[in-house]
């Protein structure tokens, strides 16, 4: 481990794509590890909320930022790192008319955990999300803590009166209510 100690903040890790399924629908996974996986301190799935696909929330490169990919600051800390693309999002399935919803989100985290778990050993997994991602978490971690070392909650959407967010988002609820995915332009990332 100690080479992944010394491990450059400037250095890229590759990433390794994998696939797995839940029933019909196909889910994207994404891998990074600095290493022999058998040797990680820890297995991470990285859970994205509403708005962005996995890989660009958490393995984002960004030049002269090194540091802007998490996967990659944990990789290199000896961890081996994952994120998993939602049904609707990045390169999953998107063709179901659905919303993917809290509850389906987690049955999502269920099937790639067991993918994981299939690879890497039946250890817990440290899970972290974001935003409607630790919604998912929660409910995953809930359903399944056998499979959850630790649970980690960011951002974690709150649903309580006042919410100057969500005032502004009642304001957009015919449009949101349109369309199956959060539209993201360039506006939405600036």
């Amino acid at each position: 481990m100690n080479d992944m100690k010394a491990a450059s903040s400037a250095e890229t890790i590759a990433g390794r794509e994998h696939w797995t399924t839940k029933g019909e629908v196909k889910l994207f996974l994404w891998e990074k590890c600095l290493g022999n996986p058998a040797e990680a301190k820890g297995v991470i799935l990285f859970v994205h909320g509403s708005s962005m696909a996995s890989q660009p929330t958490f393995d984002l490169q960004v030049p002269g930022r090194p540091d802007s990919s998490v996967m990659d600051w944990f990789a290199k800390r000896g961890y081996d790192t994952w994120c998993v693309d939602m049904e609707g999002y990045g390169r999953s399935t998107k063709d179901r008319n659905n919303n993917s919803d809290i509850s389906q989100g987690a049955d999502d985290l269920r099937a790639a955990a067991t993918y994981i778990r299939k690879l890497r050993g039946q250890r817990p997994l440290l899970v972290y999300g974001i935003s409607s991602g630790a919604l998912r978490a929660a409910l995953f971690a809930e359903r399944n803590p056998d499979m959850v070392g630790r649970v980690a909650l960011d951002a974690m959407v709150w649903t309580g009166q006042g919410s100057p967010t969500l005032d502004e988002r009642k304001k957009k609820l015919p449009e949101f209510q349109a369309k199956n995915r959060r539209p993201v332009d360039k506006a939405f990332v600036h």
